[in-house]
């Protein structure tokens, strides 16, 4: 039934716009340009003259089939004329949008022209075409405009932002004084559809730091002639007008322009470590200095492993300038590790695996000392042991001389070798002692696993005051020498005395 009624409207209509009148002619439909392009807006002149006076006159537009009311906006669609001479012309101004996803089509429209005469009213029509044609837009660009001092690989973006197919593409780039061409610098695209991207491969060899930029020309074809009107004129033979209009065929696009980029030095930024070896299984401080070779920039640098605490900072740096950013890791395991770095600034993305040694470092004990005197000896033994996650090698113990401690051969020294982690090794030490000492200082000396000669000083605590046997016996031995002298001399005296008073009684 609804296919009834719209067949039936359709031959109504049909027969509306077959029929003719004998009061007014359409003379022209103008909207100066052969073809009509997706998103854009243009004017229409419908143009009839008039056979005989009219009054109330009015002149609209619609769309004639469904195609065309789908695809075309009407934003002025009715214009008042009013009163017409005979051979009076009449021009009537129509304002249309055709829609940005209209498809290449010779879309249809009709125009009304309705007055009255001699009281009666009258409507006349005329259908006219709008072929919609899109036209190709290449709009090109680098997908990024920096380069390095050096050789550049860089894409060139080609953007149909057009409507139409560009067909033919040929592209050739230019030479400057400071950016160079290397290898291919013409280069041809069979077709490039609208909305659609493609890329260039370009090699450019800049000189030196600054901005510089180069030239390019760009031909392309539509798939069809596009005639734009160039010229309109009038002339006019007595009671006659011939209207001439002329126009030309801009199916060849031809452009040219310009590609600026920014040079920067070779090494945009450069990353350092200025603590590249840690100890293993202890949280450390890992500094990176960076040094901007670019610009003033807001730098976001990120560490993605062995981090504790906070894995991403800011820093703002000034181009030339260098800073320390200062992250916390902690690393379980020796050897050669690399700390993956993603520096973000100005759009820009830097990678780097950052190489750093881990090491493990000795921690070297004394335990079990024992301390022994006899006569003018004291006598050290015990235990050193490696508690730390490094290796200690080389390691040497031995008693440090002073003026009271004098270490005796062959034990003032005691080479103890190579000690793991949570390795130990026994020793054994010699001295004499003069005078009164309460500890007894010990070096320790090795090599750690950069073959660095490292240094310990202890001490070992005496629990009693020792004296130095020496002195002591050689006291001993004066009182009693002043003691036998003090009665000898006493019994000497005695017998002087008792000579002498014998010798009197006699």
């Amino acid at each position: 039934m609804r296919e009834l009624k719209n067949l039936l409207i359709t031959f109504l209509l049909f027969i509306l716009l077959t029929q003719t009148s004998a009061y007014i002619t359409f003379k022209n439909i103008d909207y100066k340009t052969q073809y009509l392009e997706p998103s854009k807006t243009y004017d229409l002149y419908v143009t009839f003259e008039s056979d005989e006076e009219i009054n109330n006159t009015v002149v609209y537009i619609k769309p004639y089939n469904q195609m065309s009311e789908e695809y075309i906006q009407i934003i002025k669609g009715k214009q008042w004329i009013g009163h017409l001479f005979p051979s009076e012309i009449g021009v009537a101004h129509f304002i249309i949008k055709i829609k940005d996803n209209a498809p290449n089509y010779d879309y249809k429209m009709v125009v009304y022209c309705n007055y009255t005469k001699n009281g009666e009213q009258y409507s006349e029509n005329r259908i006219f075409t709008l072929p919609v044609r899109g036209k190709a837009n290449i709009i090109i660009k680098p997908k990024s405009n920096i380069l390095k001092v050096g050789t550049n690989k860089v894409l060139i973006l080609l953007t149909n932002k057009g409507t139409g197919t560009a067909e033919n593409i040929k592209i050739t780039f230019q030479n400057s004084n400071n950016l160079v061409i290397l290898g291919d610098n013409t280069f041809t695209i069979t077709s490039l559809s609208p909305k659609i991207t493609t890329c260039i491969p370009l090699t450019i060899f800049a000189k030196k730091e600054g901005v510089y930029s180069i030239n390019y020309k760009i031909s392309y074809e539509n798939p069809y002639d596009l005639l734009e009107l160039t010229q309109k004129s009038e002339t006019i033979n007595g009671d006659s007008k011939t209207e001439t209009l002329t126009y030309q065929n801009k199916n060849i696009v031809e452009n040219t322009g310009i590609i600026s980029f920014n040079v920067f030095p070779n090494k945009l930024i450069s990353i350092n470590i200025n603590n590249p070896i840690i100890t293993v299984g202890k949280i450390n401080n890992l500094t990176i200095t960076i040094k901007n070779n670019y610009k003033d920039s807001l730098f976001i640098v990120q560490i993605s492993k062995y981090f504790i605490g906070n894995n991403q900072k800011t820093v703002f740096i000034k181009k030339g300038e260098t800073k320390n950013i200062t992250f916390q890791i902690k690393v379980d395991k020796e050897g050669i590790t690399s700390i993956p770095v993603v520096i973000y600034f100005d759009n820009n993305q830097i990678e780097k695996n950052l190489t750093i040694d881990v090491i493990g470092k000795a921690d070297l004990v004394l335990s079990g000392i024992d301390v022994e005197s006899s006569f003018n000896e004291v006598k050290i033994t015990g235990d050193i042991d490696n508690i730390g996650t490094g290796k200690a090698k080389s390691v040497l113990i031995s008693i440090v001389r002073t003026k009271n401690i004098i270490p005796k051969k062959p034990y003032e020294n005691y080479f103890v070798g190579t000690l793991n982690p949570d390795d130990y090794g026994s020793f054994e030490l010699h001295c004499v002692i003069n005078g009164n000492v309460s500890e007894i200082p010990i070096k320790i000396t090795y090599r750690d696993e950069n073959n660095n000669l490292i240094t310990i000083n202890k001490t070992i605590k005496i629990n009693k005051e020792v004296i130095s046997l020496k002195n002591e016996n050689s006291e001993e031995i004066n009182y009693l020498v002043i003691g036998i002298g003090i009665i000898f001399v006493i019994g000497v005296v005695y017998l002087i005395y008792r000579g002498f008073k014998k010798g009197k009684n006699d």
